[in-house]
């Protein structure tokens, strides 16, 4: 069993496209454990809520958020599918920061960081964080976001409810960006 193969699967279903295995998610992403289970193993993923737990249990980003009856499951962030996770607006640290590929620099100084096919951008407490998400795109840049002086003139931020290291916001325009 690969359990990182089957959390990108379940990343891939529950953010992105249920409709391949015919999964139907809730207005807030969230989907039956029964259900998934059975979709994914008619499209032979060998998943059970064994193998749930131990992907939420095993991995560094908590991705998935199960309900308190264990009966649904969604992911917690990072959708390209509309859904409503009924965030709320939170004030975030000082610095956040933002992973990318080298070659998208010029651009996101010029323009700002886009969701672009998210529904937020995604941004990091951690240099570390934003290095593995930049590096995934080539030669990874790391971005300082000026978060805090956002929210103050603005601009609405909300934690990740799986991952508190995750932030979440709409659009950065580029003076609250500096180059590390």
């Amino acid at each position: 069993m690969d359990v990182t193969a089957l959390s990108k699967f379940l990343s891939y279903v529950l953010r992105h496209h249920p409709e391949d295995i015919g999964l139907e998610l809730d207005d807030s992403g969230w989907a039956k454990v029964s259900e998934l289970i059975e979709k994914a193993q008619n499209h032979g993923k060998n998943i059970d809520r064994d193998i749930i737990r131990q992907i939420m249990q095993n991995s560094s980003k908590q991705r998935f958020i199960v309900s308190s009856d264990g009966k649904y499951i969604r992911a917690g962030y990072g959708h390209s599918i509309n859904v409503d996770l009924q965030l709320k607006p939170e004030t975030p640290p000082q610095k956040l920061y933002h992973g990318t590929a080298h070659d998208n620099v010029a651009s996101i100084l010029a323009d700002g960081i886009e969701a672009r096919s998210r529904n937020f951008v995604h941004l990091s407490t951690t240099v570390d964080e934003a290095r593995n998400v930049g590096g995934r795109h080539g030669e990874p840049e790391i971005l300082l976001v000026f978060a805090r002086r956002m929210s103050r003139e603005g601009y609405d931020f909300y934690q990740s409810e799986s991952e508190e290291s995750i932030w979440l916001t709409n659009y950065v325009p580029p003076q609250y960006i500096e180059q590390q």
